[in-house]
């Protein structure tokens, strides 16, 4: 299977796109809240092990929302999560209720988008480009996901790590360094791989990682692309958890 295959930037729609193939397709399960975090402090902690430039995280809560009113309820939320003032627009026919943030070096992005008469689909996205604020991006991420499920929002979670490695070798041989490094560090244990001429993709079960995707008869709890860059000479190597969501 092609895992992921070079996700594009896109706009509310695709986010809404998005949603439903976490949803209908891969059937994405939650732990407790509390192993949230944690998983996020792992992934940090990967990316500094394992680039020598890690560049951005980006983290997001998605899931849908039920009932009347939405206007109200994204206005509630955004409140709550002390956001600025929600923007309404329409975008691909679909109202939306959007905010565009900052708090302490992290890029917040809100976006409530109506897809039927009672029916929401909810995005916040976090991003943060500087190690050295990862530790308020942790706290952000666990807050966030607190606030969103209890304004009734059937939220997930997922995160991507991205980072560049002076390897001066092929991504194939980039990633085998990687996945001795999973192995010994998580008993990370294989399940689909991906290659191209210029890229390689694998995903993995994690036992002590509790979020998941299914896909196909398998769990999978992490994936991690190798791409070869042209432009630099670099390997630029992507960690999702549990599925990588930007491109890579």
């Amino acid at each position: 299977m092609k895992i992921a295959a070079n996700w594009a930037c896109f706009g509310a729609i695709g986010i809404v796109i998005l949603g439903v193939m976490f949803g209908s397709v891969w059937k994405m399960t939650t732990a407790e809240a509390k192993a949230e975090p944690n998983e996020l402090r792992t992934l940090l902690d990967l990316g500094n092990q394992m680039m020598d430039q890690p560049q951005r995280v980006v983290v997001k809560w998605q899931g849908s929302w039920e009932g009347s009113g939405a206007e109200s309820a994204a206005r509630k939320l955004s409140c709550s999560l002390q956001l600025a003032p929600v923007n309404e627009l329409i975008e691909n026919g679909h109202t939306t209720y959007r905010v565009i943030d900052n708090k302490d070096a992290v890029n917040i992005r809100f976006n409530w988008q109506e897809i039927s008469p009672n029916e929401s689909y909810v995005v916040i996205q976090l991003e943060a480009t500087s190690p050295q604020v990862w530790s308020h991006l942790t706290d952000l991420q666990d807050q966030y996901g607190k606030k969103m499920r209890d304004a009734g929002i059937d939220a997930e979670w997922n995160a991507s790590l991205q980072g560049n490695v002076n390897d001066n070798v092929h991504a194939a041989d980039t990633m085998n360094r990687i996945e001795g490094d999973l192995i010994h560090r998580l008993d990370a244990v294989q399940k689909e791989t991906y290659e191209d001429a210029t890229t390689v993709s694998n995903a993995y079960q994690v036992p002590s990682f509790a979020s998941r995707v299914k896909s196909g008869g398998d769990w999978l709890s992490m994936q991690v692309a190798v791409h070869e860059d042209d432009q630099n000479g670099k390997n630029r190597v992507t960690i999702g958890l549990p599925m990588i969501t930007i491109e890579y």
